[in-house]
């Protein structure tokens, strides 16, 4: 969640059930959005309970129609009937749609993943929540404010996307009982084991008093931070890259217009600490190419950060160190006003260190520095290579007062070494098509009903 927050407390295993306010105490922002954590953690639990890992509530009479119910397979679409689906407790909505015109899809027929096979495949529901702010969703934004005034608060949106999976004809044909378990293995399966990070701040080595400790002991920023670092290009440790942000990733830059290297912005940000610099680097990304990264895993799909060459305050513009439309995977991110599109600032800059792209490489099992002592460690299972997945991210608060990062520690004082934090996505089975040579097609329901009530 890349959103402004002095951190994120929520943690299932403290069993906390509800966060209550004392009179005259200063309220914190990561103590409302823990009372929200508690009662959606509460509410999907119960749901995932009841109703197990997916399920539709079923018609009058157990009318197995509607809630995302697949039907009118054409050779290259089918529709989707208008409705609801409960996914691990999530509660997903339908208006009706189709393959290709489905609202988060941000689908290409020219793209032949995109394409539906002509064997047999499996039709499903990937689900996962988008942080969305008031760029993405200016409704948000109260204009009383001013048209630029403050982004008092963001929302969390629950993002379906309808994909397909190809089944080898030859080989297990999954049934509604034996679906759920055969999804998860097929993709999960690509990548576990996941990788894990520790994070530390580096300290002084050996005894010493106070006035002995070198200039580099400690945190040395002079605020709080939430550094995030997240995983840019996937893959195993070869071949896997990462970004970070002091931010959370939450400064954002809304984009007026792109032309060549150029790019006009709605503004230049609140202040310096929240702006634009020479030499920053920037992601451009708006609510396609967010959508897309949850499908567009391959290596090649993966886009590339710009840095920041020249300023000019005045026009509210900035000058990249290359044109995006030369990007051949994103020709066109960036420049749909209707799509929300957005720089978004990175704090690992050349100053740090980073490769072709414009990120940092992974390297297992061994500290790397992000800034002012904090350091970051990647780790994995031993026997067999983490798989890293794009978009995975571990949120590190850092405090002034203590000089360290808030990061669990075994009994040994080391940090641990933990799992991302996000993003999770979950799936659910709606059915299997099968073609076959004279046009026609066999289609088999995959979805659980749970019983109608009146």
């Amino acid at each position: 969640m890349q959103g402004d927050f002095s951190r994120v407390t929520f943690d299932p295993a403290q069993r906390f059930s509800a966060v209550l306010s004392q009179q005259g105490r200063v309220q914190l922002d990561s103590e409302i959005n823990e009372q929200t954590a508690i009662l959606l953690h509460y509410v999907r639990t119960l749901a995932a309970d009841l109703l197990g890992p997916a399920a539709y509530p079923s018609g009058p009479g157990g009318q197995s129609t509607g809630g995302f119910s697949v039907d009118a397979f054409e050779g290259d679409n089918f529709t989707v009937a208008p409705g609801r689906m409960y996914v691990d407790g999530i509660l997903c909505e339908c208006d009706g749609t189709d393959y290709w015109s489905q609202p988060d899809g941000h689908l290409d027929r020219e793209r032949e993943r995109d394409r539906l096979s002509t064997s047999p495949f499996m039709v499903y529901l990937r689900v996962w929540e988008r942080l969305v702010t008031a760029v993405e969703a200016p409704r948000i934004r109260e204009v009383a404010l001013g048209l630029h005034g403050p982004d008092t608060t963001v929302r969390t949106k629950v993002v379906w996307q309808v994909c397909h999976l190809p089944l080898d004809p030859d080989s297990f044909v999954p049934d509604m009982r034996t679906a759920p378990q055969f999804l998860r293995d097929r993709i999960n399966g690509q990548f576990r084991p996941r990788g894990l990070l520790a994070a530390r701040v580096r300290h002084a080595q050996g005894g010493g008093t106070p006035c002995d400790l070198p200039p580099e002991a400690g945190y040395r920023g002079p605020e709080n931070q939430l550094y995030r670092v997240e995983v840019h290009r996937g893959g195993t440790a070869e071949t896997a890259t990462f970004k970070w942000s002091r931010e959370n990733g939450s400064v954002t830059l809304p984009i007026r217009s792109v032309s060549g290297s150029s790019i006009e912005l709605e503004t230049l940000g609140r202040d310096g600490k929240l702006g634009l610099e020479i030499d920053d680097l920037v992601e451009i990304v708006d609510d396609a190419s967010v959508c897309r990264a949850a499908t567009d895993t391959r290596e090649e799909d993966c886009p590339r950060l710009y840095t920041v060459r020249e300023i000019d305050h005045a026009r509210r513009t900035v000058v990249l160190d290359d044109e995006p439309a030369r990007d051949p995977y994103r020709p066109t991110t960036g420049t749909t006003p209707g799509q929300h599109p957005l720089l978004r600032r990175w704090d690992h800059g050349a100053a740090h260190g980073t490769n072709g792209e414009g990120t940092r490489d992974i390297r297992e099992a061994e500290w790397l520095p992000l800034e002012d002592g904090v350091e970051v460690r990647f780790e994995g299972d031993v026997e067999r290579a983490p798989q890293y997945r794009r978009g995975d991210y571990w949120l590190i608060p850092v405090r002034v007062v203590t000089g360290d990062v808030e990061w669990p520690t075994g009994l040994d004082g080391r940090p641990q070494p933990k799992r991302p934090h996000g993003i999770d996505y979950h799936y659910a089975p709606l059915a299997v098509i099968e073609p076959d040579a004279s046009g026609g097609y066999q289609m088999v329901d995959l979805r659980v009903p749970f019983p109608h009530r009146r």
